[in-house]
C-alpha cells in the first residue's frame, strides 16, 4: 500500500487527507497541531514543528509527501525531502517563490503575459514609493508585503488605510522589515480562482471557486484567510466565459515555465491564480503555490478520480487528467466570537454532533478530555454539496446552525449566485 507523509493540520490538510484515504494510500500525518479530523483518517501521527527537517518523522517507507501549507513551501522542506530520496507533491522553495515573494511572482508575470499585471512597482525606498503615489494617485493603492502574512498584510486605500501619512507609515514598516514592499493598482471587477494540478509541464484545471475573504456580511470587516465558498454544478462560475477561463489557464502556464527557466526546477503540486476580470482584461491578483483554504474543501469534495494516481502522475510528470462530480458545492467557516480581532474566543468548546448532512472539515482547533475546543482562527469548514447552488447552500447553513459554542459565521454565502 501507497504510504503518504502528509504535511500541514488545516482544513485544506484535512480535504487532502480524505481524498487520499479515498484512492487507497495510508497516511502518516505530521502537524505542528494535532488536527483531529487528520488524526482519525492517519496510519500513523507525528506532532512537531513542520518548519523543521530535523523534527520529521521518519521516512523510512515513504512512497511520497503532499506538502499543504505554504509556510513549510518557504522553508524548504520539499527540497530536504527530495535530497533523501522522497518525492513531494509541491514545489521547491524557489519555485514557491511564486507565492512566498509578491515581487517574484510580478516579475515572472511581466516577463510572459505583462497584460496580466496591474500597474505595480516593486518598491525599495521611500523615493520609489512616493514615485508611484505621484503617478497613480495614493487613492489608487494597495499595498502588499513581499513575504508571507497569512492572508492578512494586504492593504488597500480607503478600507484599511485612510492617509497618505497611514499608507507610507505601512509600506515604510515593510521596507524597513524586507528591504521591498510591493506597491499595485487597486483594481476593480469581479474575483474568481482557478486551482490547478500541475507536473511542470502540464497543468489540469480543477472547477472554478469564488470565496468570500471579508470578516462580516456585505463584503464589510477585515481580510480573512476566508469565510465561505462555493463552487457550481457545471464547474464554472456565472460570470466567467470560456475565453476568460482559457486567458487565465495561458497565463498560469506561461508562469510554470518560465519559473522553470529561472529556477531551474520544474513546479511540481498544485498552482491557485486568483484573477480579477477587469475592463481592461483578466489581471493576476496573486498565485499561490498550493490549494486555496476553503477552495481545497469545494474541489476535492467532488474529485471523481484518484488523488493517489493524480499525485503520482505529477511525481512522475505524466499528468493526464482529472474528473469531478457535476455538484455544486458550499462552504461556510465557522469562527470564534471575535474573529478576527484582538478580542477573540480560543480555548472554547465547540460540539459538532448534531451537524451530520453535510461534510466537516476541521481547521485551527484542538482536541482535550473528548472535546474540539478553538483557537484564535478559523475552526470548522462546513461543505455541503447538491444538484444546485442554491440546494447545497440551504444544507451548509442547516449544519453550520447546529455547531454549538462560542462561535459565528456569515450569512451570506453563495447568497448572490
Amino acid at each position: 500500500m501507497t504510504r503518504v507523509l502528509l504535511i500541514g493540520n488545516g482544513a485544506r490538510e484535512h480535504a487532502i487527507a480524505t481524498a487520499l484515504v479515498h484512492s487507497g494510500v495510508e497516511i502518516i500525518a505530521h502537524m505542528d497541531r494535532l488536527n483531529p479530523g487528520i488524526a482519525g483518517l492517519a496510519k500513523e501521527v507525528s506532532i512537531n514543528s513542520t518548519l523543521d527537517f530535523r523534527k520529521l518523522p521518519d521516512l523510512v517507507g515513504i512512497d511520497y509527501a503532499f506538502i499543504g501549507p505554504e509556510a513549510p513551501l518557504a522553508s524548504g522542506v520539499s527540497d530536504f525531502l527530495v535530497s533523501q530520496g522522497v518525492p513531494c507533491v509541491a514545489p521547491s522553495k524557489n519555485a514557491a517563490m511564486i507565492e512566498t515573494s509578491k515581487s517574484f511572482a510580478r516579475r515572472i508575470i511581466q516577463d510572459t503575459t505583462p497584460e496580466a499585471n496591474p500597474e505595480h512597482a516593486i518598491v525599495r525606498s521611500l523615493d520609489d514609493l512616493r514615485k508611484f503615489e505621484d503617478k497613480i494617485g495614493v487613492e489608487n493603492i494597495v499595498v502588499k508585503p513581499d513575504g508571507l502574512t497569512g492572508g492578512k498584510g494586504v492593504k488597500i486605500f480607503g478600507e484599511h488605510l485612510h492617509s497618505r501619512t497611514e499608507l507610507e507609515k505601512y509600506a515604510v514598516g515593510e521596507l524597513s522589515n524586507k528591504g521591498v514592499v510591493v506597491l499595485e493598482e487597486k483594481l476593480q471587477g469581479v474575483e474568481f480562482t482557478v486551482q490547478a494540478f500541475s507536473d511542470g509541464a502540464r497543468l489540469v484545471t480543477m472547477p472554478l471557486v469564488r470565496d468570500y475573504k471579508r470578516a462580516y456580511d456585505q463584503d464589510k470587516g477585515p481580510n480573512t484567510g476566508s469565510m465561505g465558498s462555493y463552487s457550481s454544478e457545471n464547474h464554472g462560475l456565472p460570470y466567467v466565459t470560456a475565453e476568460d477561463l482559457d486567458t487565465a489557464k495561458m497565463i498560469m502556464q506561461a508562469a510554470i515555465e518560465r519559473i522553470k527557466k529561472i529556477t531551474r526546477s520544474e513546479y511540481k503540486g498544485i498552482l491557485y491564480g486568483q484573477f480579477m476580470k477587469t475592463d481592461e482584461g483578466i489581471k493576476v491578483i496573486e498565485f499561490n503555490a498550493r490549494f486555496g483554504d476553503p477552495e481545497a474543501l469545494n474541489v476535492l469534495s467532488i474529485l471523481n478520480s484518484s488523488m493517489d494516481v493524480i499525485c503520482q502522475q505529477i511525481i512522475d510528470g505524466r499528468l493526464t487528467d482529472a474528473f469531478f462530480d457535476k455538484l455544486a458545492t458550499v462552504c461556510v467557516y465557522v469562527v470564534p466570537d471575535g474573529y478576527p480581532g484582538p478580542d477573540v474566543i480560543s480555548d472554547s468548546p465547540v460540539d459538532t454532533s448534531v451537524a451530520t448532512t453535510a461534510e466537516l472539515y476541521f481547521a485551527s482547533v484542538y482536541e482535550k478530555d473528548n472535546q474540539i475546543l478553538t483557537t484564535g482562527s478559523r475552526a470548522i469548514g462546513v461543505l455541503a454539496k447538491a444538484e444546485t447552488v442554491t440546494q447545497a447552500r440551504e444544507i451548509a447553513y442547516a449544519n453550520a446552525s447546529r455547531i454549538k459554542g462560542r462561535v459565528r459565521y456569515r450569512t451570506d454565502i453563495a447568497m448572490d449566485v
